[in-house]
């Protein structure tokens, strides 16, 4: 959903906190992390994963980010995978100001990530900056090229960017080639008219993007199935089934199960190649738990594809939403209020039929304190997973499911190295 600004942000003994924690151990089998579930029996599990978006990771860390352990400092990293987060998803810009998140800064990030045991995902969002349902806008470099030219680019520096990252150890567990892209990608060329949306909430600064008139339904769909298939085509360039690298299309319709069909209706007619399906779900604008649990169900059902929550959040602090983004966040906006809502989206993630509800991955939780900012900051944002003075939430804490009872993980159905087609 829409960034910069963006909302995106003492553990008891209450009866309330022993309810949630039960409410886990009774629906989450213990969750590890791995490759990719290859070919074998019809009983084989598929890893649950999760994680975080931790991009601004080594940006913030070189601005001096404070992460508490009791009362020391620690890596942040190393912290996370205490707690029981094992996939770390970095997005990647083309030609980004600064360097940050473009190839040389998430080379290392994701090569410190492998080297600490973690499951990589990376965020191709085909921009010099951010690419979300309100943007899609053409790396510079690209913006004058014709669409055939734009479609073999795509292609290219996919490819470029996967081969960059398997020579340095940090080839990706998942790539992601878009960031909600619900509406398409590389606008206007690729760009697609969304149909209207029963569930969402647009509100602030979320609007309804139509594309340029005259729009022509076929051609732009055509385009947008072109560059995904394109984009599907360098990883594949530049990748083995012994990879296990799986790929994820993300749009951003958590709760809206009719948008979903429409669009993975599209994917499925023209045969994209993918084998993930990714969701956005935040309760200040993609509907209730049961509308998520609803879409996931539909989703299974109609494509026998694994899902993943790939980007969720709530406030942990009064973020002051607009009247409108309060109709779903039934949770208290307070660091208990944070955890509950985080139990309920591993809890319906988890609980997918078949056993596809392979991950939940919680968005930029690593915003901390940082002792005499330079940018202005003016403290973590209200959806972080720490306070601050650095010390982590109790929402950090209640992924750490490694000490609870051991519970048989459910069967999941047989897939190929590159999964399901």
């Amino acid at each position: 959903m829409p960034n910069e600004p963006r909302s995106k942000r003492q553990k008891s003994s209450s009866k309330s906190d022993r309810f949630y924690l039960w409410i886990l151990v009774a629906t989450v089998p213990l969750l590890f992390a791995g490759s990719a579930t290859t070919k074998t029996s019809t009983s084989t599990p598929s890893a649950f994963y999760l994680g975080a978006d931790i991009s601004e990771l080594s940006q913030l860390e070189q601005q001096g980010a404070v992460y508490m352990d009791g009362n020391k400092p620690v890596d942040a990293l190393a912290l996370f995978m205490k707690n029981g987060w094992t996939c770390f998803r970095l997005r990647i810009w083309v030609d980004p100001r600064n360097g940050v998140n473009g190839l040389d800064y998430t080379t290392k990030l994701a090569r410190r990530i492998k080297d600490a045991g973690g499951t990589f995902m990376l965020d191709f969002h085909y921009s010099d900056w951010w690419a979300d349902p309100q943007k899609q806008n053409k790396p510079a470099a690209w913006a004058k090229l014709d669409f055939d030219a734009l479609v073999k680019q795509t292609e290219t520096y996919t490819a470029n960017v996967i081969r960059t990252l398997k020579d340095a150890g940090a080839t990706p567990d998942f790539v992601q080639i878009g960031n909600e892209i619900t509406g398409g990608t590389l606008w206007p060329d690729a760009q697609v008219k969304v149909p209207p949306s029963a569930v969402k909430v647009f509100s602030d600064d979320v609007v309804v993007i139509t594309p340029p008139e005259p729009y022509d339904d076929a051609k732009q769909w055509n385009h947008l199935i072109r560059v995904l298939n394109a984009a599907s085509a360098g990883v594949r360039a530049e990748t083995t089934p012994a990879d296990h690298v799986r790929i994820v299309v993300h749009i951003d319709c958590g709760g809206d199960w009719p948008v979903t069909k429409w669009y993975f209706d599209h994917l499925t007619s023209a045969g994209v190649d993918y084998d993930v399906i990714g969701q956005s779900y935040y309760a200040n604008w993609h509907g209730t738990i049961e509308n998520l649990r609803e879409n996931l169900r539909e989703t299974i059902s109609h494509y026998q594809k694994d899902v993943m929550v790939v980007e969720t959040a709530y406030p942990a602090r009064d973020a002051k939403p607009p009247a409108a983004a309060l109709k779903y966040m039934k949770w208290p906006m307070t660091p208990e209020g944070q955890r509950q809502f985080l139990a309920e989206v591993i809890k319906t993630v988890r609980q997918a039929p078949e056993g596809r509800g392979i991950g939940v991955i919680y968005w930029r939780p690593e915003e901390t304190y940082i002792p005499n900012p330079t940018d202005g900051r003016g403290g973590p944002d209200a959806n972080s997973l720490f306070d601050a003075k650095g010390n982590s939430l109790p929402a950090m804490k209640i992924l750490n499911l490694q000490s609870m009872p051991s519970m048989a993980p459910a069967a999941s159905k047989s897939r190929g190295p590159m999964g399901n087609k």
